[in-house]
C-alpha cells in the first residue's frame, strides 16, 4: 500500500523542525492530517498483511512521535502534540480511538500543569471531542470513558474555581465558558458518571447564571447561556426516575429567588397583586438601598441597589427561559400556574405615563429610587415577554388556554414602553407567535386592546420603507400619553416667540428651505434595525388572516390595507384580498386587488387569485346590493372624512387626501378604485381605450345606473360577476358601440362626456346647481346603454 505524500511529509517535518517552532506550523502540520484520514483509519488487521508497508511504519512513527511531545517537558511539544491529537480523531475513526487512552491520560495531566491557557483550552475541546465520539462505542466506553472522566471534570472545575466575593476571575471568562460548554455536552452523554459531580458543577458556575454590577467582573452573555444550559441539564444526573422531579425542583427553585428579588425592588410601590399559587411577599430590607442574595450554596452572591437587583432579576427570568430551550430526560410537569403568577406580578407595575397616571407608591421610599425603578422597569418587562416567547416555542399548542392572560400583559407592557423599540420588537415577535397559534379564535375585548400595537406596527413599517417622516423629538414630548399614533406630519416652519424670556435657538428664526434640509439631516432619526423591521413586516399579513376582522375597526382596516400597499408587501396584500372586511351594516369593503396585480403581475399566486376570486353575496363592488356609494367608502376607508374636512375649514381636495392618508387614514391621497371589475388587464388600460369606462367613475353615473343594476339583479344575476362582464365583452368583440354613430358627430359626444372627469370635486360641486353640465350628458348615455342591454336580455330570455 504506497503511502500518502502528505503522511511522508507530515513525519519529517515532525522530526526536522525544532520542538520550540512547532506552534509555528501547527496549521500546516494539520492540513496535512487532514489529507491522510483513509491511511489512518485503515483496520489493524489490514496491516498486519504486510507489516513492513510504508504506511503502516509511517502511522506508527506519527503516532509515537505524538506521544513524545505530549509526554515531553517542552510546553510548544505539547501544545504542537494537542492540535495534532484533535484532528487525527477527527478523521481517524474507531482505529486512533482505540489508541487514544494514553492520549487522554497525558492530556489530562495537561490540565494540571501549569501550562499556557491556550494549551489547556485546546485539550477541553480535544477530550470533548474523544468522549463524544467514544459514546458510539460500549466497548471503549467501559475501558477508557469511565475511568477517566471523573478525574477529568475534576481538573475542570479546579481550574474554573469561583473566586471568594469581591475578588476577580483567576481565569479568562472565555476559558470558563469552554469548560461549561464541555460539561453541558457530557453530561447529556455520561449522566450516571457525572453523578457524584453535579453538585460540585452547580457551587462553581452559579456565580455566572445571573450576575450583577455588584460583582467585580464582568460575564459575557455567551458565558451566561452556557452555564445556564448546564444547570438545566444537570437533572439528566439524577437517580433513577428522579430526572422530571429534579427539573420542576430546579425550576420552582428559580420562581422562588424571582419573588424574592421583586420583594426587595418593588419596595417603593404599593403592589396591588396578590398570589394565585400562595406565595407570600418577604419584607423588605432594612437600609438605604434595596440588597438581596447571600454567601450560602443555596443562594446567589450578594447583591445591592435596585439596578443590581433589576440585573439579577432579569438573569433569573433569563434561566427559566432556559428550562424550555433545552431538552429533558424524561416528560416533565410544567408548574405554569406559578410561573404566570410571577408574570403577571411583574408585569402589573408599570412606569407611571403622565400626572393622570398615579402609582400607589410608598411614602418612605425616596424619590431617587422610585425613580431608579421606572428606568429599569422597561428592561424588566421585555425578560418576560422574552420568557414568554420560549414557553410558547416548548409547548405551542398547549399554552392557547394561557393565550388571552399572556396578551392581555403584552399589551400593557408594550403600551407603556412604546417608545422603547426592544420593547415593540419584543412585543412583535410575541404576537406573532400567539396570532399563528390561536389568533382566529380571539375574542373582540382582545382585538380591540391589540390597536396600539397595530397602529406602531404599521408606523414602524411605514418609517422603514420611508413613507412616514421620523417624529419630531419636541413632537414626541408633547405626545399625549394615550397610545395613539400620530397620522400626519406638519411640516409648518413656526417662529419662535421672541419676546420669551428664556435663551433661544438663533437660528429657529430662519426658514429657509436650504436651512430646513439641513436641519432635517441633522436632526437625530431613530434607526430601525434589520431585526426590528423583520419582525413587524412578518407581522403585519397575521393582523390580516389571523385576526376576527369582524372585530376590527374601519380605520384599523384601512390603516393595515395602506401600508401593506406602500410597504409593497406581497403577503400582507394577499392576506388582505383573502380576508374581505364586512362592516357591522353587512357592507364589504373595497378589495384592493388591482394593487396586488398591478404590482405582482407575473406572480402565479396572484394569477390564481384574480381568476378565481368570487365575490360575496354582497353585491358586485363591495357593497349592498350594488356599488358602493361615495359617502359609504368614504366613512369606511376615509375615517371620520367629513369631520376632518370641517376642522381644515376649506381646504383642497389634494390637502384632504394627505390628511385622510395619513398612518390612521384610509386611502384619499392614493385614489382606489372600488373594484370595477377590475381584476384583468382590462382595468389597467389606459382611459382613452373605453370611454364609457372612464365615465363610471362618477359619483352621478354611478348613483345613475344603480337603479338599472338593481332591476337587472331581480330578473336574475350570474353567481359571478367576472365570468358575466368577460363573457359580454367575448360576444361584443369587433363590434361597434349600441346606438352610438361611428362618425365624427359620435366621436365628439364621446370627448364631450369624458372631460368633466379630469374636473376638481370642488368644482364639481359648484357646479351641481347650475345649468346642465357635460357630465349630465355621461348620464343619459350611460343610462341608455343600460337600458338597451336590459332589452335585449329580455329579447333573449
Amino acid at each position: 500500500m504506497a503511502a500518502p505524500p502528505e503522511l511522508r511529509v507530515l513525519c519529517r517535518r515532525l522530526e526536522a523542525t525544532p520542538v520550540d517552532d512547532l506552534p509555528r506550523i501547527c496549521p500546516l502540520l494539520v492540513s496535512h492530517v487532514l489529507r491522510c484520514g483513509t491511511a489512518l483509519s485503515v483496520p489493524q488487521d489490514a496491516k498486519a498483511k504486510d507489516k513492513l508497508s510504508e504506511t503502516s511504519m509511517l502511522v506508527h512513527k506519527l503516532r509515537t512521535r505524538i506521544n513524545t511531545l505530549l509526554a515531553g517537558k517542552n510546553p510548544s511539544g505539547r501544545f504542537a502534540a494537542v492540535c495534532l491529537i484533535k484532528a487525527v480523531v477527527d478523521v481517524g475513526g474507531w482505529e486512533c480511538l482505540r489508541a487514544a487512552e494514553s492520549w487522554l491520560r497525558n492530556m489530562i495531566g495537561v490540565l494540571q500543569k501549569p501550562d499556557p491557557l491556550a494549551t489547556k483550552e485546546l485539550c477541553i475541546v480535544a477530550l470533548t471531542k474523544i468522549y463524544m465520539l467514544l459514546q458510539s462505542f460500549p466497548t471503549l466506553i467501559r475501558e477508557m470513558a469511565t475511568p477517566t472522566l471523573p478525574s477529568y471534570v475534576s481538573a475542570c472545575l479546579q481550574l474554573i474555581k469561583p473566586p471568594a466575593s469581591g475578588k476577580p476571575l483567576k481565569v479568562p471568562a472565555a476559558f470558563v465558558d469552554t469548560v461549561a460548554c464541555s460539561l453541558s455536552k457530557l453530561v447529556v452523554l455520561y449522566p450516571t458518571t457525572l453523578r457524584p459531580s453535579a453538585g460540585d458543577m452547580k457551587a462553581a458556575l452559579r456565580a455566572y447564571i445571573a450576575p450583577t454590577w455588584s460583582d467585580n467582573f464582568v460575564v459575557p452573555e455567551s458565558l451566561r447561556e452556557s452555564c445556564r444550559r448546564l444547570l438545566v441539564l444537570l437533572s439528566y444526573t439524577a437517580a433513577k426516575n428522579g430526572s422530571s422531579e429534579e427539573w420542576a425542583k430546579g425550576f420552582r427553585s428559580t420562581v422562588q429567588h424571582c419573588h424574592a428579588t421583586v420583594d426587595q425592588i418593588f419596595r417603593a410601590v404599593i403592589e396591588s397583586w396578590e398570589s394565585a399559587t400562595g406565595y407570600r411577599s418577604q419584607a423588605a430590607r432594612s437600609g438605604a438601598d434595596p440588597s438581596g442574595g447571600g454567601d450560602t450554596a443555596e443562594e446567589y452572591p450578594p447583591w445591592t441597589g435596585v439596578q443590581a437587583g433589576a440585573e439579577r432579576l432579569i438573569g433569573l427570568l433569563e434561566f427559566l427561559a432556559e428550562y424550555f430551550n433545552n431538552p429533558t430526560k424524561t416528560p416533565v410537569t410544567v408548574p405554569l400556574g406559578e410561573l404566570l403568577d410571577l408574570a403577571s406580578r411583574i408585569t402589573l407595575v408599570t412606569a407611571p405615563s403622565g400626572p393622570e397616571d398615579s402609582v400607589q407608591t410608598n411614602p418612605a421610599i425616596g424619590r431617587d429610587e422610585k425613580a431608579e425603578l421606572w428606568s429599569v422597569l422597561p428592561d424588566i418587562h421585555i425578560a418576560v415577554l422574552r420568557l414568554h416567547q420560549a414557553l410558547i416555542r416548548r409547548l405551542r399548542e398547549n399554552v392557547v388556554p394561557l393565550a388571552t392572560d399572556i396578551l392581555d400583559q403584552m399589551v400593557r407592557v408594550s403600551s407603556a414602553s412604546r417608545h422603547i423599540r426592544t420593547m415593540r420588537e419584543t412585543a412583535y415577535v410575541l404576537t406573532d407567535q400567539l396570532l399563528s397559534l390561536c389568533g382566529p379564535a380571539l375574542p373582540k375585548l382582545t382585538v380591540d386592546s391589540l390597536a396600539p400595537l397595530i397602529q406602531s406596527t404599521c408606523c414602524d413599517i411605514l418609517l422603514s420603507t420611508g413613507h412616514l417622516e421620523p417624529p419630531n423629538p419636541a413632537q414626541q414630548q408633547q405626545a399625549p400619553p394615550n397610545g395613539t399614533t400620530t397620522t400626519t406630519t406638519t411640516k409648518t416652519n413656526q417662529k419662535p416667540n421672541a419676546n420669551t424670556t428664556a435663551s433661544a435657538n438663533a437660528d429657529a428664526y430662519l426658514t429657509t428651505t436650504s436651512t430646513n434640509s439641513s436641519a432635517s439631516s441633522l436632526s437625530p432619526t431613530p434607526l430601525i434595525s434589520a431585526t426590528h423591521t423583520k419582525a413587524a413586516t412578518s407581522l403585519l399579513p397575521l393582523f390580516l388572516s389571523h385576526l376576527p376582522q369582524s372585530h376590527l375597526a374601519p380605520d384599523l382596516r384601512a390603516l393595515l390595507d395602506r401600508t401593506a400597499i406602500l410597504s409593497h408587501s406581497r403577503d400582507a396584500m394577499l392576506a388582505s384580498c383573502l380576508h374581505p372586511y364586512k362592516d357591522s351594516r353587512g357592507r364589504y369593503y373595497p378589495s384592493i386587488l388591482p394593487f396586488v396585480v398591478r404590482r405582482f403581475p407575473q406572480d402565479q399566486t396572484v394569477e390564481v387569485l384574480r381568476s378565481n376570486l368570487v365575490r360575496g353575496p354582497g353585491g358586485g363592488r363591495g357593497g349592498v346590493g350594488g356599488e358602493m356609494r361615495d359617502e359609504d367608502v368614504r366613512v369606511l376607508v376615509g375615517g371620520q372624512q367629513q369631520q376632518q374636512e370641517e376642522e381644515d375649514g376649506g381646504t383642497g381636495q389634494e390637502g384632504k387626501g394627505k390628511k385622510a392618508g395619513g398612518v390612521g387614514g384610509g386611502w384619499a391621497e392614493e385614489k382606489m378604485d372600488l373594484d370595477d371589475d377590475g381584476s384583468g388587464p382590462a382595468s389597467m388600460a389606459p382611459e382613452s381605450v373605453n370611454a364609457f369606462a372612464a365615465i363610471v367613475s362618477s359619483t352621478t353615473t354611478a348613483t345613475a345606473t344603480a337603479g338599472a343594476r338593481e332591476r337587472q339583479d331581480e330578473l336574475g344575476r350570474p353567481a359571478s360577476p367576472l365570468k358575466r362582464k368577460s363573457e359580454q365583452f367575448e360576444s361584443d368583440v369587433g363590434k361597434p358601440p349600441k346606438r352610438v354613430d361611428t362618425g365624427k358627430e359620435a366621436a365628439a359626444k364621446v370627448q364631450m362626456a369624458v372631460m368633466p372627469k379630469a374636473q376638481p370635486v370642488q368644482e364639481k360641486r359648484d357646479e351641481e346647481s347650475g345649468d346642465e353640465s357635460d357630465s349630465d350628458e355621461s348620464v343619459q348615455i350611460d343610462m341608455t346603454l343600460d337600458d338597451d342591454d336590459e332589452e335585449e336580455e329580455g329579447d333573449e330570455e
